[in-house]
């Protein structure tokens, strides 16, 4: 048997090469070494325009210049990722970082150069670890064999919880011990980064155009690029698995930040100690990791449609806990909040293996980096808007009817994904050489193609849907 086989005329890795395995422990330690440097930098860095000023809107403004731009260009660099070998973008993402270190905080630290140039490296940083990360999710199809693809998401999962984990302590430790500890820390992290991913083979898929083809393509640049930045959003169209699942993803990201809210008042209000509310806090990431850990057995058992079924009313369950704890005692409250907020992060692990594993399986290599993108842009843009709901309704209703909203908003989502409607046959879509599954009920890994959909570049039509989005 050879190494790879043909999947919908792409090419993917097989059972029968063993060294698959080696690959995919590469990447996954590329990621992880540039996820952790990622989080100790995104949390020094404000300290250290603190520190220096001793204003608190510039720290905050230096805080969000790290977050805003990699928000509004994740469809962009999805474009980007789509376009070139993933390899390659996480290596240009990688060097990224490191200059950006070098060139703009290395001078603040040792040549008293001005803070504000803090904003650019933040910016600049974030955007870098958007590319290499995108890259490193539209890489995983190219290393792993189909019937693999729901165990590496698993391992994707528990290896983001366990960076969300150790690397705000870890960033917040090496602070304490000499300010520009964190700055070195990710030039160190970002190093080994890179040789993990020179050391993968290049992941250049087969169906890329040859250069001396791109005559033939339309003259109309910025429509085609315009088309072809809405790719994932058509992808998104075209299959309902994709796009419930999206709603699903972006309606309870905002859900979640209401609940984090509610905690933090329930506990203070109780007289709490900061100890113990960190405990609290961390127990989302406890519980997404052991999530990630159980996933698999599920998520190769159950329709991929039912398992976002019984995630949404695994939630609505956890709410109504929570709602039911608020008026309890302190000691109550110290043991249900880390069990319910825990729990939502072992259920949004299920639900992240679940659609990450979809759209590996059954997303085209060459469009799955705008689809990460899109999803990661509109799930993303649901947590500000969430805390300012939360914010807002805290103020005005209270917790507790905060919570009556946040059980009718869970409940809701529940019954209407349990309730949606058969999906009709999206038009120009070809039929399929034998009978379609139902509406929401997504083929299972291993089970054949999914109906060929109309592909949004004009050069060269391909199929398929996917999605995975970040953890709630």
């Amino acid at each position: 048997m050879s190494s790879t086989d043909q999947l919908n005329g792409e090419s993917v890795p097989s059972r029968a090469d063993a060294g698959w395995r080696h690959r995919f422990a590469l990447l996954w330690s590329s990621v992880a070494l540039s996820g952790l440097g990622t989080m100790t930098f995104g949390l020094a860095i404000p300290l250290l325009a603190l520190f220096h000023t001793g204003s608190p809107v510039l720290a905050g403004w230096i805080a969000a210049a790290g977050m805003v731009p990699r928000t509004l260009l994740h469809i962009p660099v999805g474009l980007v990722v789509d376009r070139h070998d993933p390899r390659n973008v996480m290596i240009a993402g990688l060097v990224g970082r490191i200059l950006c270190v070098v060139l703009f905080v290395a001078p603040v630290l040792l040549l008293d150069a001005p803070v504000v140039i803090l904003a650019l490296a933040s910016a600049l940083h974030g955007v870098c670890g958007t590319l290499h990360s995108t890259a490193g999710a539209a890489a995983v199809p190219h290393l792993v064999p189909r019937e693999e693809l729901t165990g590496a998401a698993a391992k994707n999962e528990a290896r983001n919880d366990a960076t969300q984990m150790l690397g705000r302590p870890l960033g917040g430790a090496l602070y304490g011990l000499a300010h520009g500890l964190p700055a070195l820390f990710d030039v160190l992290v970002c190093l080994l980064s890179l040789w993990a991913t020179l050391l993968l083979p290049s992941l250049r898929r087969r169906d890329t155009p040859a250069r001396g083809h791109r005559a033939c393509r339309p003259r109309r640049g910025i429509g085609r690029l315009a088309r072809e930045l809405a790719g994932g959003f058509l992808l998104l169209r075209g299959d309902r698995f994709l796009l419930l699942s999206l709603m699903v993803c972006t309606i309870t990201n905002a859900l979640f930040q209401v609940v984090w809210l509610v905690i933090m008042l329930m506990t203070t209000g109780e007289g709490i100690s900061p100890f113990v509310l960190g405990l609290v806090l961390a127990a989302t990431g406890a519980g997404g990791l052991l999530g990630a850990v159980a996933a698999p057995y599920l998520v190769r058992r159950l329709n991929p449609a039912r398992m976002v079924r019984s995630c949404t009313w695994a939630w609505l369950l956890l709410t109504v806990v929570l709602l039911s704890a608020d008026r309890a005692g302190p000691d109550w409250t110290t043991v249900v909040l880390p069990l319910v907020w825990g729990g939502i992060g072992f259920v949004g692990a299920h639900m992240n293996v679940t659609v990450t594993a979809y759209h590996t399986a059954y997303v085209p290599s060459r469009m799955l980096g705008r689809l990460t993108g899109t999803v990661r842009f509109l799930t993303g843009a649901a947590l500000p808007l969430g805390l300012l709901i939360g914010g807002y309704s805290l103020e005005h209703l209270g917790v507790r009817t905060t919570l009556v909203l946040v059980v009718a908003v869970a409940g809701a989502v529940a019954l209407a994904v349990t309730l949606v409607p058969p999906a009709r046959r999206v038009p120009g879509r070809a039929l399929p050489a034998r009978t379609p599954p139902r509406a929401l009920e997504a083929p299972p890994p291993g089970h054949g193609a999914p109906t060929p959909l109309p592909h949004p570049d004009p050069v060269a039509p391909e199929r398929g849907p996917g999605s995975g989005p970040p953890p709630p």
